[in-house]
């Protein structure tokens, strides 16, 4: 069966699951399934009784791509405080855990028992944020927006200008990511294939994206995402979501239920018939902490890639212009959304040299700085020495161009 998804009966539940689990992406399918059918009651470990309804879906058939897929990513960053604000360096320690845990590239797979680790499979997906918009037009990948809303529910307004939140991107050629404040409990939540397009991606709580910056333990590893993601691409949790229930990978063993904290192997539960090696508590796809979590399966990566065959539901993305070189001259794009009004450029327009001038009491001194055209090429790069920075600019053509120190960027003319 090639997707299950769990209809829980009372709101009341719904609340309960938020209260004790890590990932709401379970709980945000129930309430977007669209037309399903057949359907049989189960009963939770707590007694709790739940009616699990089979997806009609046609099967993905056709061979399964072997290529290296890479996903264009714009991450969008609602902030409320200045602390939510996450520094690119946050953003980009987060890229950098999510690669190497999809390609097997994680420092920490050797902790994986080898009983276990000789399941384990590469994905082979890279993740880089994007470098052209949907409309041609350079683009860092990234998005800020100051909100007024502390905290974001599962209610997808996040996703959407007009409730305060940020907009998607074309969903079929980017990854959309949101991060902010989310509800206690709640650590993100992810879209499964074949929904509505306008909500499609992921949502993550700002203290858990990443592994550098403002974050909080045990869940500092950048993990979430990698579980997240592993949803976006229509994994579902390890244990089935029900009492010893049924994942879609013939690989991963019969669970239980979920894992909390940071077990020692091996954890055997009784009642699943699972062997004298227990749990794959280690998988990206239960709920042990971080640290604890270093491996997917090969039968969790054939189901991951399937997504990608002719009539998958990402095979849209083999077509994304989302890291083509931009071709749109005008630049409005992510990086200008970025509020500008902390760092001055002058004289502008400027011949010989330019002077970055801090306001509003930012701290530039030691800060990197990038010149660039508007069609996204980098003329000079280097760092800020001093709050009143002097930068010559002889050596670039005349035109117009574009400063970024962190996220503050500013536009200026360079005369002949």
């Amino acid at each position: 069966m090639r997707t299950i998804i769990l209809f829980i009966a009372t709101i009341i539940f719904q609340h309960t699951l938020f209260a004790q689990e890590r990932c709401g992406s379970a709980t945000y399918q129930q309430k977007v399934q669209l037309s399903y059918t057949g359907t049989k009651s189960l009963q939770m470990p707590d007694g709790t009784k739940i009616t699990i309804q089979q997806n009609t879906e046609q099967p993905i058939s056709g061979p399964v791509p072997t290529e290296r897929i890479v996903i264009p990513v714009v991450v969008h960053i609602l902030y409320r405080t200045d602390n939510e604000n996450i520094s690119n360096d946050q953003i980009l320690s987060q890229l950098e855990a999510l690669n190497a845990d999809f390609n097997q590239a994680n420092a920490d797979f050797k902790n994986a028992p080898a009983v276990f680790a000789g399941k384990a499979g590469n994905a082979n997906i890279r993740f880089e944020l994007a470098t052209v918009d949907p409309e041609g037009r350079s683009t860092n990948g990234i998005i800020r927006k100051k909100t007024g809303v502390q905290f974001w529910t599962d209610n997808d307004k996040i996703k959407y200008n007009g409730h305060a939140g940020s907009s998607a991107w074309d969903t079929k050629q980017y990854l959309n990511i949101w991060v902010g404040g989310l509800v206690t409990g709640l650590l993100g939540y992810a879209t499964f294939p074949g929904g509505d397009a306008e909500k499609d991606g992921i949502v993550l709580r700002t203290d858990v994206f990443g592994t550098r910056g403002k974050l909080t333990a045990p869940f500092n590893k950048g993990r979430t995402l990698t579980h997240e993601v592993g949803h976006w691409l229509n994994l579902k949790h390890i244990w089935g979501d029900y009492s010893c229930g049924d994942d879609g990978v013939d690989d991963t063993p019969t669970q239980r239920s979920s894992t909390n904290g940071c077990p020692s192997f091996p954890r055997v539960n009784t009642g699943c018939e699972n062997g004298p090696s227990g749990d794959m508590f280690m998988n990206f796809m239960d709920f042990t902490d971080d640290a604890c979590m270093n491996m997917f399966t090969n039968g969790q990566v054939m189901l991951m890639r399937k997504e990608f065959a002719a009539n998958g539901s990402r095979n849209s993305f083999f077509a994304s212009k989302g890291l083509n070189t931009p071709w749109n001259q005008s630049v409005v794009a992510a990086e200008m959304s970025a509020e500008t009004n902390n760092i001055q450029v002058y004289p502008n327009p400027a011949s010989n040299t330019i002077q970055i001038k801090s306001v509003a009491g930012l701290a530039l001194t030691g800060k990197s700085f990038s010149i660039f055209s508007p069609a996204g090429q980098v003329y000079l790069t280097g760092k800020i020495t001093q709050q009143n920075q002097m930068i010559n600019i002889q050596s670039i053509p005349a035109g117009m161009y574009f400063i970024r120190i962190e996220d503050q960027v500013q536009k200026f003319i360079k005369s002949r």
